[in-house]
C-alpha cells in the first residue's frame, strides 16, 4: 500500500522551526529572575512553546486558513466578448 503526503515546504519549514523551539526549550528551561538554570527537562515548556512558535509563524506567513494559495480557475463560465458598434456615419463597426 503507497500512501504519499504531500506538505507545502513552507508548512514544513514552519513545523521544523517550532520544533527546534520546543527542543531548545525542551533542553535548556529558563530560570525565573534570581533563580538558578533547573536541572531538569522541562516538557511540557518545550510542548507549549512549539506550538507558540508554529501558531505565531502559521499566522506571519498566512497559512492554515484553508484557502489555497493558487487561484481557482473556473471553466464553467465563458470568456467575456467586447462588441463595440460605432453609430455614426462613416464609421467602421468594431467586434472583438
Amino acid at each position: 500500500m503507497n500512501f504519499h503526503l504531500y506538505i507545502d515546504p513552507v508548512n514544513g519549514l514552519i513545523v521544523a522551526i517550532g520544533l527546534l523551539v520546543g527542543y531548545l526549550v525542551y533542553r535548556r528551561p529558563l530560570a525565573g529572575a534570581g533563580m538558578q538554570p533547573q536541572p531538569h527537562r522541562d516538557l511540557p515548556g518545550g510542548i507549549g512553546s512549539a506550538l507558540a512558535a508554529i501558531l505565531i509563524l502559521a499566522f506571519l506567513f498566512g497559512r492554515g486558513d484553508g484557502r489555497t494559495s493558487e487561484p481557482e480557475v473556473d471553466d464553467k463560465r465563458p470568456a467575456p466578448v467586447v462588441t463595440v458598434h460605432e453609430t455614426q456615419p462613416g464609421t467602421r463597426a468594431v467586434e472583438r
